[in-house]
């Protein structure tokens, strides 16, 4: 990637802001970053990174100790290089500035007096000497060649393609330089990759590997140092037995790797961040167990950044990276999901079988040349744009092709990825950058390598039998393909270019998750977003089998239903066996005043017949081995005391019964020691009963004693005022009463009571559109007694006109005659009644089944209050948290909002009286509040020596300042404005206060 940041200035005197960077990868996907920075002298110097240290070199040095080549062949090579007026003289070649860059890199190899491939290697291997471990009885030039071995592209194999791509990464930078080429962008997707579970493990353990291997090799030869005569090392079983002495335990780092996420490494595995590399895996339901399988994360170190380019949804992304489907809050951006239909190119093929990449190269390399490309060979004149193309291949320059050639040599490379035989795989990225004056810079580059970004669209160029045609593309090439969208739109391409490939569906652009929505073509865009995270909060089915499992803690529902309104790809996925919701009959009408601001009225009849009733399953994992010094001993076994109030909630075996109800701080289970014979019973915590849904035991020692149990408790929670509700379409909102179910409206030809009343005002600035299509389809469907499909752009993909894009019809025309024909309004609207008064409401009230979603947000869960307790004891301050018997928090904005009202008294109670009112003495002479100290009254003295009862005398004060009590004053202060004295005078800042009798004080 070519490009521009300050930050490159900072390497040193004389350097500019432009550089190349390349990230090159290993067959086991360790990676080393190369960076090219351009001087403002026209040199340049060769940089990447050892052992946390960033090395330079100038690039001359490194040409010439690649390959044993002349000035001239260097000098031929730099000059054939992409220029912005397009020389006709060998594409560019002859350009006086390229020249003199290219003078000058020769000219700093010659001031250091290296002339020889040798010299060069000697003069590398003496500056790396002292960075590379293990190497100090090496030569020089053995120390060099492991140096362009192991850190120069890695990705490489031999010299001579490593000598190829820095001459093309330089030509690449002059152009950037020369401003012919714009700079690339690293936080498009066409630029990036992503790093799999797998092979971070795999990078990790290699270099734990090698730092033992280094080690061990240390130790061998101190040991063969100190007893040479004594231990024979040629012998295995010797040196396997000294090994072991000193061994490392990478199973422990990897287990600390992947549980707290910090990577332990003196390299950094050439990665931005070190921590953040895990995240738990939570069940809370199957939509949030689904996505962390689909997520892709930028970064922990990004979300520091201040600036937003990280967080822009980019056009590179379509199709690959989901729209909607991010985060609302501080991850927005950097936590996004791919697509349904991406995926991750790996190292099998599409029969699961294991890729041989050197056989692929090899094929993709003859069918390179039999369509007119030429080999880059050694002593081989070299050409550069616009005249020919370089050809690049996995990251090495493998020949060049004519420019009036290449895009036929794309479209036979396409053509045989469509073809099975061909021996080119399915997922080869060609991405053909045509020539352009500020544009990228041009190349056709084919890449084969896994951890790719691959979707599939239909290639419309290519005819064949079955009239499939389906290609795998990635995100490079197709920044630079003409594709038409699935309606047969042009998608903002130019007509003057004829489309070679389209969209297979619409809905290809959106998640799994963003997917389920219905109709979410007519939402507002934010409400999307709100709901493909509110589908993860729900409670529902988190797994199957969930009278078995041991989750720390799942939420079930109760009564879940299956959606009347649905997509394709709700039953694609077969969610119907993770149902989320319920089908409630839902009345958009302002009734009673409740329902303002988001708030809903629940029907309590539908409430007491078990609507949205759920359960929160906790399981506590109780493991007596822990208090034991040695694996084999037994300290405490489960086990029940003789004492009768025990026997009502645990069984002889010292567990509880299943079923039983336990109150806080009551027995939950009881062990017994057997060194000190005591029965101690456990009690719950929390603040409310548990009913003991499942007890299971992990195992059990030599002597049958159990010692590991999962103790699985179940907590009701009904639908109660507070608790959070949400429909599909983002519309959420809290239940502010449970309604009588004789003063709810009714229907006047139905008689039906609505579930659930919202307020109209929740649809004008949310233009939630697909809700009321839900609506008016639910109705229809259960009428008719089928599912109906509420998969969006469903406009797009019908039968589209021979001139243009598919011509839209309205949902309402196909619907509202569904409804008709049962006798219903043609617009799902019914006339009700009112349940207090028996009257007709004076308008027509939208009523119809709805599915809603009850949430994990529980006022149960949530709700805190305290009159007195624990205060904090530096600041003597209410504490905070609920599980700690906190108080709840009293911010500015509640500050400012008691401002508002004028309450100032109030404001005093809650700030001062009821948090850390404190009365302190102050001296009025000198303001000190740190100064005051008790004098000790002599009666008291006196009292004491006659052995008499101290008495109970007011205690008196004076300043230790001034020397005097006659000063001293009592001030009601907060505690804390005297902890912030007390810190200021401990950096010798002294803080005074004014005293004043007021009037009428």
């Amino acid at each position: 990637m070519g490009m521009i940041r300050s930050s490159f200035r900072s390497r040193g005197v004389g350097y500019s802001d432009k550089a190349v960077v390349m990230r090159c990868v290993r067959e086991d996907q360790s990676s080393v970053t190369v960076k090219l920075y351009y001087l403002q002298n026209g040199s340049a110097r060769l940089g990447f990174w050892i052992r946390g240290r960033e090395f330079l070199l100038p690039i001359g040095i490194v040409l010439k100790a690649l390959i044993d080549t002349s000035d001239r062949e260097i000098f031929v090579s730099l000059t054939c290089c992409y220029n912005d007026r397009y020389q006709k003289q060998r594409g560019a070649v002859g350009s006086q500035i390229i020249g003199e860059r290219a003078q000058i890199i020769l000219e700093e190899v010659r001031d250091l007096s290296l002339l020889t491939s040798s010299q060069c290697l000697k003069h590398i291997g003496e500056y790396f000497r002292p960075a590379m471990d293990g190497f100090e009885n090496e030569s020089h030039t053995t120390v060099a060649e492991a140096v362009l071995r192991d850190y120069v592209f890695v990705h490489l194999t031999t010299n001579h393609d490593k000598f190829n791509l820095l001459i093309f990464m330089l030509q690449k930078l002059y152009a950037l330089v020369d401003q012919t080429v714009a700079p690339d962008n690293p936080d498009a997707l066409q630029n990036q990759e992503i790093l799999l579970p797998g092979h971070l493990i795999t990078i990790y353990v290699k270099e734990k590997f090698q730092d033992w291997l280094n080690k061990s090799r240390r130790q061998l030869l101190d040991e063969l140092g100190k007893n040479e005569k004594k231990l024979d090392f040629s012998i295995v079983h010797q040196v396997v037995k000294f090994l072991n002495r000193n061994a490392a335990s990478l199973g422990r780092s990897i287990e600390s790797m992947i549980k707290v996420g910090r990577l332990a490494t003196s390299s950094g595995l050439d990665l931005p961040q070190r921590e953040g590399m895990t995240i738990q895996a939570e069940r809370l339901n199957f939509y949030r167990f689904l996505s962390h399988f689909r997520s892709v994360h930028r970064g922990a170190s990004f979300t520091k950044m201040r600036i937003t380019s990280v967080r822009k949804l980019l056009p590179e992304s379509w199709g690959f990276l989901c729209p909607v489907h991010t985060p609302d809050g501080e991850p927005c951006g950097l936590l996004n999901h791919m697509t349904s239909t991406c995926r991750i190119s790996s190292f099998y093929d599409s029969e699961r079988k294991v890729k041989d990449f050197l056989k692929i190269r090899m094929s993709i390399l003859t069918v390179l040349v039999g369509v007119g490309m030429t080999p880059l060979l050694p002593k081989l004149e070299r050409a550069g744009p616009p005249e020919v193309l370089h050809v690049l291949l996995d990251g090495c320059v493998v020949g060049s092709i004519a420019s009036s050639e290449v895009e036929k040599a794309v479209a036979h490379i396409r053509s045989l990825k469509l073809s099975s035989l061909s021996g080119i795989p399915d997922d080869l990225e060609v991405g053909y950058v045509p020539l352009s004056l500020g544009g990228t810079y041009p190349g056709l580059y084919l890449f084969t390598s896994p951890s790719r970004f691959i979707r599939p669209v239909r290639n419309v160029s290519h005819s064949s039998d079955n009239n499939l045609n389906i290609e795998l593309i990635g995100p490079f090439e197709q920044a630079f393909m003409e594709i038409r969208c699935a309606d047969g739109g042009h998608g903002g391409r130019r007509q003057s270019f004829p489309a070679t490939h389209e969209e297979i569906h619409p809905t290809g652009i959106l998640s799994v998750v963003a997917n389920l929505t219905p109709w979410s073509d007519h939402n507002q865009s934010p409400r999307n977003m709100y709901q493909c995270q509110m589908a993860k909060q729900t409670m529902g089915f988190s797994a199957q089998a969930l009278q078995f499992r041991a989750d720390v803690k799942s939420y079930h529902l109760q009564t879940p239903q299956s959606p009347i309104v649905r997509t394709a790809s709700y039953s694609k996925y077969c969610m119907d066996e993770f149902p989320t919701g319920t089908n409630a009959i839902v009345a958009v009408l302002a009734y009673t005043g409740y329902d303002m601001e988001d708030a809903m009225i629940l029907n309590k009849s539908s409430v007491d017949r078990g609507l949205c009733r759920g359960h929160i399953y906790q399981t506590e994992s109780i493991d007596l081995t822990k208090n034991h010094d040695r694996e084999d001993q037994v300290l405490e076994i489960f086990a029940r005391s003789s004492d009768k109030t025990m026997k009502s909630s645990i069984d002889t075996d010292g567990l509880p019964y299943i079923g039983q109800v336990i109150h806080p701080n009551e027995p939950l289970y009881s062990s017994y020691n057997t060194l000190t014979s005591v029965t101690k019973p456990t009690l719950l915590k929390g603040s409310e009963p548990v009913i003991v849904d499942y007890v299971s035991v992990d195992g059990a020692t030599s002597k049958n004693y159990m010692q590991k149990v999962n103790i699985r408790t179940r907590r009701t929670r009904y639908p109660i005022i507070g608790d959070k509700f949400s429909s599909r379409h983002g519309q959420k909102g809290v239940c502010s009463q449970l309604w009588p179910d004789i003063d709810m409206p009714f229907s006047a030809v139905t008689g039906m009571r609505p579930d659930l009343i919202i307020n109209p005002h929740a649809f004008p600035s949310r233009m939630t559109i697909g809700m009321l299509l839900e609506s008016i389809a639910a109705k229809g469907g259960s009428l008719h007694g089928k599912f109906v499909d509420a998969t969006p752009f469903q406009n797009s993909v019908s039968e589209k006109d021979e001139d243009g894009p598919s011509k839209a019809s309205s949902l309402v025309d196909e619907l509202g005659p569904m409804l008709a024909s049962y006798g219903f309004n043609y617009h799902g609207v019914e006339v009700l009644y009112s349940g207090v008064f028996g009257t007709e409401l004076t308008c027509e009230i939208f009523i119809g089944p709805v599915y809603y979603q009850r949430l994990r947000h529980m006022v149960s869960d949530k709700f805190q209050v305290r009159s007195t307790g624990t205060v904090d004891q530096i600041t003597r301050q209410p504490i905070g948290g609920r599980k700690r018997g906190g108080g709840i928090r009293f911010g500015e904005m509640e500050r400012d909002s008691v401002l508002a009202h004028g309450a100032a008294y109030l404001l005093h109670d809650r700030l001062h009286s009821c948090s850390d009112y404190h009365i302190a003495e102050v001296c009025s002479f000198c303001g000190g509040v740190l100064t005051a100290s008790v004098i000790q009254p002599q009666k008291r003295a006196i009292r004491e020596i006659h052995g008499l009862p101290p008495a109970r005398t007011p205690k008196s004060y004076t300043c230790h300042a001034c020397k005097t009590s006659k000063g001293m004053e009592t001030v009601a202060m907060p505690y804390v404005f005297k902890y912030l004295a007390a810190e200021l005078a401990a950096m010798n800042i002294k803080m005074e206060l004014r005293l004043s009798n007021r009037a009428g004080c």
